[in-house]
């Protein structure tokens, strides 16, 4: 989130972005796949409390073979506001498979501590 902005990005603009100030997204993308990054903003986008981010169609075509290019997000005012001062609540954020897991998931609401171990929330 901290990389979005009120202004419409491509995923490519954003990953580029990043690469100029400092990587560490692109280091993320480095252990997930490019891909990750489209498919999380779409996340974002379609979440059912919604609102964060906005969607709309890119330079290239949908079915074109460009996931990058497909689509532009930008922040919504409550999505700034979320980049800013962080979660409300944890099913503010769609949930996010990992490693057999959900991160953000309402249902099973663990998260990890600084010191390594597991706690229920």
């Amino acid at each position: 989130m901290t990389i979005l902005s009120e202004n419409w990005q491509t995923p490519l603009a954003v990953v580029s972005r990043d690469m100029r100030s400092g990587m560490d997204l692109w280091r993320m993308l480095s252990c997930t796949g490019d891909l990750f990054l489209p498919r999380r903003l779409e996340h974002w986008a379609d979440h059912s409390l919604g609102a964060f981010v906005e969607r709309a169609p890119g330079p290239k075509p949908p079915d074109a073979g460009y996931p990058m290019l497909s689509e532009v997000y930008r922040l919504t005012e409550r999505g700034m506001r979320l980049r800013d001062k962080g979660l409300d609540q944890l099913t503010d954020a769609p949930s996010l498979p990992i490693a057999g897991t959900e991160a953000y998931s309402a249902s099973v609401p663990w998260v990890l501590l600084e010191d390594g171990r597991l706690a229920r929330l």
